[in-house]
């Protein structure tokens, strides 16, 4: 029997609020809040300020070195304001080093404590930091981190056991992983945790993370006001109760539509429980007195939820996921379930088989899920799949579809092993570390150049294949949720993608590599977001997503589990993409305008958190997003190597 990764402690109520407030400040200080122009050095602070209130800070300067630096935000009257220690960094210029210092003067006494992320807000907005943002999205913000920090305590209180063992079933590996992903869900993000619209009942209930089997409800729906993904070949046999429900559920399902005399004319649907008891009567309560749509009292919980909630996983060694809208607010937009989405998403996943049948390295390496059958509701012209029918935009149909996802079944059994990428960048306290497991696989012993020598694998596959995607004009949803390592006897072997529809495409090099334009459905007045003009533009995913969100995160899970260097990682993280670039059949031409663009130019984009949330409008179920500026983290990397 191989050696098994055991641990049930979560991280310490103590340190849940410390983990959201680095990930604050650190998009503060990224984005530009808090300016360059208020850090001090370790000297200037000491000239500067411990020699007025040498009581109170020479004790707090006894914690931090020579190296260190401060941010300092003070008011006019120099009575009140934060100390916040912070390094130089690869990713941007600084972060946080760990807490921040509450500074406070009266009459008589002057106070210096660590605070809490709710009242470090308070106290930047009274320093005048958030001048230019809306007050009602700032009102919003903050109720937002409120409930972000009690979810994110309920989640430390799940008491999930983890017992990783290299002899596990691959899938109940697979659906492990996925809870330990959603232990942090998107990394960086401040409100990660917060599913707005959940009770502390329902968020223990259908969070990945507490392992609960989650109840589907079911519905009949008209056929003819349903619109079917291009697999859906025979409507009367693929049908999602033919799926996902076994004989004595389906013969349940079947006696009661009898007993409501619901003919053939009906297809039953599933949804959510959640969205059945909170949205389907709220929004179709004219369909359901029509009888258009009819809810069932039928019930299935053969389902576990995934990191991305809405996605759930059917059995525990099924390759197929049902993926239901859900109406509940996660990084500040609701998860509908959009018709136009899944349309797209046919032409993206047609796009990426196409790449594969174009590059023999991308046939072998890169596996797709099946996601090409769907039911959607659509009350008005379901036939009219065309930008002159504009329910396809309405928000109230994309409250009831149903999508099936099939993982390719080679990959859930021996040798394979599917880790989604997510779950190999957790800072949990004290915790198992899912990359340790791939070690293991590997070696008979753990040391720090085998370490490197992983981790450099791992990016450099990671590159290869993305990049032979974009060499094809090609960049798929790279984040850690979406894409998955494939392991093959302990070692890698390539990349799952799944979630299509946000598949990203430069035209120009799309037709020299010989695919078509997938013109995407969208509204007429409306230039649809998967099309980008330039390379740069492109490339800008794989630097955000790919890199400072995604790597960074392993990376940052690596360092800290085995006490290693960041720096040396992000060196070893830089070479892996220089040797990756290398091999790719690109045009001479290209490959230095890509080097040019990723090791040689001073600043890279940076996908802002903060300032979509405060400062700008954002459409219906897009995740809201604006892109920043910052610091070349290969560069600094390879310069101070």
């Amino acid at each position: 029997m191989g050696e098994c990764l055991m641990n049930t402690m979560l991280r310490p109520q103590t340190q849940i609020q410390q983990v959201i407030l680095i990930d604050f400040i650190n998009s503060l200080l990224a984005e530009g809040y808090i300016s360059d122009a208020t850090i001090l050095t370790h000297e200037h602070m000491l000239c500067e300020y411990v020699q007025k209130y040498p009581d109170v800070l020479n004790p707090f300067m006894v914690n931090y070195q020579q190296h260190n630096s401060f941010v300092i935000l003070l008011d006019q009257s120099l009575n009140e304001g934060l100390i916040i220690p912070v390094k130089k960094a690869i990713k941007q210029p600084w972060q946080m080093q760990d807490y921040v210092f509450h500074f406070k003067k009266d009459s008589q006494n002057i106070v210096l404590t660590s605070i809490s992320p709710l009242k470090t807000f308070d106290v930047l907005q009274a320093l005048g930091i958030f001048e230019k943002c809306d007050k009602q999205k700032l009102q919003q913000f903050a109720q937002d981190l409120a409930q972000s920090i009690e979810q994110f305590k309920l989640s430390q209180n799940c008491s999930i056991s983890y017992q990783l063992c290299p002899e596990q079933c691959p899938s109940d590996l697979f659906l492990q992983f996925e809870q330990y992903a959603a232990l942090r869900d998107r990394p960086y993000h401040p409100l990660a945790k917060l599913k707005d619209g959940f009770s502390d009942s329902e968020y223990q209930n259908f969070s990945p993370e507490f392992q609960q089997k989650i109840e589907v409800r079911w519905v009949a729906i008209k056929k003819d006001k349903l619109v079917y993904g291009k697999d859906i070949l025979d409507r009367d046999t693929q049908q999602p109760a033919h799926i996902f429900l076994n004989g004595a559920q389906f013969d349940a399902l079947q006696m009661e539509l009898e007993h409501k005399n619901l003919d053939s004319s009906y297809m039953a649907l599933p949804i959510h429980a959640w969205q059945f008891e909170h949205v389907l009567h709220k929004y179709f309560k004219d369909e359901i007195r029509a009888h258009t749509i009819m809810p069932l009292q039928f019930l299935s919980d053969d389902f576990y939820a995934s990191s991305s909630l809405r996605s759930l996983v059917y059995q525990k060694h099924s390759p197929d996921h049902l993926k239901l809208p859900l109406a509940v607010k996660s990084l500040g937009s609701l998860r509908y379930l959009p018709i136009v989405k899944m349309i797209n998403g046919q032409k993206n996943q047609q796009l990426l088989e196409q790449a594969k049948i174009h590059d023999a390295v991308l046939a072998q390496r890169l596996w797709l899920c099946n996601e090409n059958q769907w039911w959607g509701y659509l009350p008005d012209q379901p036939d009219l799949l065309h930008p002159d029918n504009l329910t396809l935009f309405d928000e109230r149909p994309m409250h009831l579809a149903a999508q099936r996802r099939q993982v390719p079944a080679e990959l859930m059994d021996s040798p394979y092993q599917v880790i989604p990428m997510a779950s190999l960048g957790q800072l949990t306290h004290n915790n198992l570390s899912v990359f340790d497991l791939i070690m293991k696989w590997q070696y008979a012993d753990t040391t720090p150049e085998r370490i490197r020598e992983v981790f450099f694998n791992l990016c450099h596959d990671f590159f290869e294949v993305n990049l032979r995607l974009f060499r094809m004009g090609l960049m798929g949803e790279i984040h850690g949720q979406n894409i998955c390592v494939v392991l093959k006897a302990g070692h890698f072997s390539g990349f799952l993608l799944r979630d299509h529809d946000s598949v990203r495409i430069h035209l120009p090099w799309m037709q020299q590599a010989g695919l078509s334009d997938p013109k995407y459905l969208s509204p007429h007045d409306f230039r649809i977001t998967l099309y980008y003009d330039t390379v740069d533009e492109l490339m800008t995913y794989l630097q955000t997503l790919g890199i400072q969100v995604n790597l960074s995160s392993i990376l940052e899970s690596i360092a800290s589990y085995y006490d290693l260097s960041e720096s040396e990682l992000w060196t070893v993280l830089a070479q892996a993409l220089k040797q990756a670039l290398d091999h790719v059949p690109f045009s001479d031409q290209a490959r230095t305008q890509l080097h040019d663009l990723l090791f040689e130019q001073e600043e890279w984009p940076y996908k802002k958190l903060i300032h979509p949330l405060l400062e700008q409008n954002n459409r219906i179920g897009s995740m809201p997003s604006s892109v920043g500026r910052t610091c070349n983290p290969l560069k600094r990397a390879l310069q101070i190597q």
